[in-house]
């Protein structure tokens, strides 16, 4: 998938009911066959539009970033049940992302609870709709979403902090070509 093609399909749909959110699901976990209508999005939910993965692995965690950024109000990822995994460990490995990207959320002042993984079987459409439902309910718990800002864009921190008492920060030390330049006439 390109990331114009996940950009695409990652913007929120407008004119859904409750907070938008966008779940990326690894076919070979739980089965979407009636749970899913025409749009793409869950039928118990229609707030919640689904993109289906070859592998939860396959998924980078700056996608659920761009689905924040773009005005969701949270991502989730749905992979197989740990230690059932069709790709052998792609669910631990996305376990780990998400993991990462709630304590780089956190650091950017984005509530990281926008943000999960989900491990359901292919059968397990009841315990999935409901873990979908507690994290809507999470959603709606904290409130309206403040899109995440992309490192370096807009809403970034500047890149030197003004110090206490304005003091400017310490010169970084010249290297060794930077020194040979200034002597050399």
């Amino acid at each position: 998938m390109d990331q114009e093609t996940l950009t695409a399909e990652a913007r929120p749909r407008t004119g859904a009911q409750g907070p938008v959110v966008v779940g990326f699901v690894c076919v070979w976990s739980v089965g979407l066959d009636g749970l899913v209508d025409e749009r793409g999005c869950l039928r118990a939910f229609p707030s919640v539009q689904v993109i289906s993965v070859p592998c939860s692995g396959f998924v980078r965690p700056n996608w659920l970033e761009e689905a924040l950024r773009l005005g969701a109000a949270g991502a989730f990822v749905t992979g197989c049940p740990y230690g059932d995994c069709l790709n052998r460990e792609g669910n631990y490995l996305m376990r780990d992302r998400v993991e990462q990207l709630e304590r780089r959320l956190q650091r950017r002042r984005v509530e990281p609870a926008r943000v999960a993984m989900l491990a359901h079987g292919l059968h397990d459409q009841t315990g999935f709709l409901e873990a979908v439902g507690a994290f809507l309910r999470r959603l709606e718990a904290l409130g309206p979403a403040v899109p995440a800002a992309r490192p370096g864009g807009a809403g970034a921190a500047p890149a030197v902090r003004p110090r206490p008492g304005g003091a400017a920060p310490p010169a970084r030390p010249a290297t060794a070509s930077e020194r040979a330049e200034e002597e050399t006439p």
